[in-house]
């Protein structure tokens, strides 16, 4: 095996694995711990919540790891240096080895974040089972094959219920131990960006899909209504922080949320030009936004 192989592999690995989007699951997990918190029932002195907190943590980041692999598997061979090779039979479909390799990996992740979960489970009751069987399979379906949502016109909607309020409020469940709006409520403005991203994602491959005709929301809509709904959720998250602020559910300081309104800006504009950049802009959006909003709540 020879330096450049293994510095391909490398490569290859890491586009599959997608680290800097994992910013998803950290902010809903922060945002869900933060509630609990808000809420009064985490104590930062207590080690065996700070062990839960990591444990949350992992489990959420497990979970989209295994959903971005899948999503690679399933619709990102044709990115690879090496999409080429000896295939063999694999699920009845003829696959590389290192399709196959990122497959596995998948559930990999996906069987670490359920022995997560398991434990939560544990010293919670069943309700914390349904959300993890629900976001669980949720992330493998947005792609993965027999569902395809996102090819059914449900990629948007489930990438926001998931990653948004389900996994936040996953996250605040082992410590309240209560079905709540407020974990919900208050993580509202950043999980409107979810979606946004998902958008923008659809747009950059908007012709080649409606070529294709694969039935993404935004070959099924249109370009022009896709523009609205990214504008409604970039913009809404700015328009809800305010309306949180006035209202006093959000402190003062959580204005500074609006210092990331040139990122919205740019990105809205390479977004509405089927750009690639629209992508990266959005995810820096979301995670500039989000930690922002996570201090701020903190701080106040």
């Amino acid at each position: 095996m020879n330096k450049e192989y293994v510095l391909k592999f490398i490569k290859d690995s890491w586009k599959a694995f997608r680290p800097f989007s994992l910013t998803l699951a950290i902010g809903s997990t922060t945002l869900g711990i933060a509630s609990a918190y808000k809420m009064g029932f985490i104590n930062l002195n207590s080690s065996s919540d700070i062990i839960l907190i990591l444990i949350i943590t992992i489990a959420g980041i497990l979970a989209q790891s295994g959903a971005n692999l899948v999503n690679d598997y399933f619709e990102g061979s044709f990115r690879y240096y090496r999409p080429s090779g000896r295939k063999i039979k694999f699920l009845g479909v003829e696959r590389t080895y290192f399709d196959i390799y990122v497959f596995l990996w998948a559930m990999l992740c996906f069987g670490l974040s359920s022995l997560s979960g398991l434990y939560l489970i544990y010293i919670t009751d069943l309700k914390m089972l349904l959300i993890g069987v629900v976001g669980i399979f949720s992330a493998y379906a947005y792609t993965g094959e027999p569902f395809v949502f996102k090819r059914k016109g449900l990629g948007v909607p489930i990438s926001f219920i998931t990653m948004g309020p389900l996994m936040v409020l996953g996250a605040s469940y082992p410590f309240t131990q209560s079905i709540s709006l407020y974990p919900i409520l208050l993580s509202l403005p950043a999980s409107f960006i979810i979606p946004a991203l998902m958008i923008s994602n659809e747009m950059r491959d908007f012709k080649r899909d409606a070529n294709l005709s694969l039935g993404t929301l935004s070959v099924r809509i249109g370009s022009k209504y896709s523009k609205y709904i990214y504008r409604f959720l970039v913009f809404g998250a700015y328009v809800l922080t305010l309306l949180y602020v006035i209202t006093g559910f959000y402190p003062a300081i959580s204005l500074l949320v609006f210092i990331t309104l040139p990122i919205a800006l740019k990105a809205h504009k390479s977004v509405c030009n089927f750009e690639k950049l629209g992508i990266p802009y959005t995810n820096n959006l979301h995670w500039t936004f989000t930690l922002l909003l996570i201090l701020t709540l903190f701080i106040g």
